[in-house]
């Protein structure tokens, strides 16, 4: 058993997993399969085409309906009232305003990573003829908000006109703007009645819930990557209590006395596998408070993935041993990945067995050809 977690290579036995010596014959049930539809990340050297899409004129048009209501400060006093609508170009648009009569505008962008703290210059239009110049930020990393102040003559043009339009140096997003005579009527006199109003909606059914992940739980593709090698028993492990800064890991999990983990970084276009991992492994040997080892075997090229395995072994001055194995790769889009998994000495064959599976899985999945795109039917 390990003494002293403090020492850990990848601090992820301070986290409550510490390694138990498996009994049962774990080593059997590890056997790689072909890769699975997702897997976490996707180091293809080339991404499958998108099937065509077709053409669509003019602005994004509404899905159903508005819906929004009251909203409150941290200490539960109303703040503002707020009205949402889901377009079919995948955005959503929403209007807030406030007891001052102030307005936001906000835009959310699914799968947007805007960085925190930047500002952008954008230009809103309405039907081409109210302009306005204003300064847009990220309160979050997929989403825009536009402030705009005290301006009826901006709330009245939204309450009549016919399409919204924000322009940036780099993009162009158009919204039709039905159903909005009445709903922000609805919205100013929520705010006169400080939120005490039935809810706001012009929508025709109820929206669909939000699927959310089970708290804990792994990335579906994650999850799919590991079941591929053959980890039918995972047991995510939470970070919860770990500074984001501090964590060991981006997600870990436990495979009975194995601890995993995974970190991704994006990195530059001239940096190369062998450097990154051999600097990721400097690193952990520098955590060993004893004599540590490092292993690793040569990078090898897959259909333009580059992979290497290897492992850290470390003796602490108590004597007790560790092992991590460590699975490296550097997909074309410049993602470095590392999968690795520590356990005791006793365990290491363990670690190194789901260490070989998972870059067979890599392997195959670098080289299995694309999917089909799916056959694409016209509307009568």
């Amino acid at each position: 058993m390990i003494r002293k977690p403090a020492a850990a290579l990848s601090a992820l036995l301070l986290l409550g997993a510490t390694a138990v010596h498996a009994e049962n014959a774990q080593l059997a049930e590890l056997v790689p399969v072909d890769p699975p539809g997702l897997y976490y990340p996707l180091p293809a050297s080339e991404p499958p085409p998108p099937p065509p899409a077709p053409v669509k004129t003019g602005p994004a048009a509404l899905e159903d309906g508005w819906v929004g209501g009251p909203a409150k400060d941290k200490d539960g006093k109303f703040s503002y009232c707020v009205i949402e609508g889901r377009f079919d170009s995948g955005h959503s648009l929403m209007i807030a305003r406030n007891a001052k009569g102030e307005v936001n505008l906000g835009v959310a962008i699914p799968g947007a990573e805007l960085p925190g703290g930047q500002q952008w210059p954008v230009k809103i239009s309405v039907d081409g003829k109210l302009t306005r110049e204003r300064t847009a930020v990220a309160p979050q990393p997929d989403m825009l908000v536009v402030p705009n102040g005290k301006d009826e003559e901006l709330y009245s043009a939204l309450t009549n006109g016919n399409e919204l339009t924000f322009i940036s140096a780099a993009d162009r997003i158009s919204f039709t703007l039905k159903g909005t005579k009445k709903i922000l009527a609805d919205l100013k006199t929520c705010v006169e009645k400080s939120g005490n109003v039935p809810p706001l909606t012009t929508a025709t059914k109820p929206p669909a819930p939000k699927e959310t992940a089970k708290p804990g739980a792994l990335p579906p593709g994650l999850t799919d990557l590991l079941l591929a090698a053959g980890l039918r028993e995972v047991e995510p492990v939470s970070m919860d209590k770990i500074p984001k800064e501090e964590r060991p890991a981006d997600v870990a999990w436990r495979f009975g006395p194995v601890v995993g983990g995974i970190r991704e970084r994006v990195v530059g276009e001239d940096a190369k596998l062998a450097d990154l991992s051999g600097s990721f492994a400097e690193a952990m040997k520098k955590r060993c408070d004893g004599t540590s080892t490092i292993s690793l075997n040569p990078v090898e090229t897959v259909s333009g993935v580059s992979l290497r395995t290897g492992a850290v072994d470390c003796t602490m001055k108590d004597g007790a041993k560790m092992h991590v194995s460590l699975t490296f790769f550097l997909s074309p889009a410049r993602l470095f990945t590392v999968l690795f998994h520590e356990s005791s000495d006793t365990d290491k064959a363990l670690a190194d067995k789901v260490r070989d599976n998972l870059a067979e899985v890599l392997r195959k999945a670098a080289t299995a050809p694309a999917p089909a795109a799916p056959a694409q039917t016209s509307k009568p």
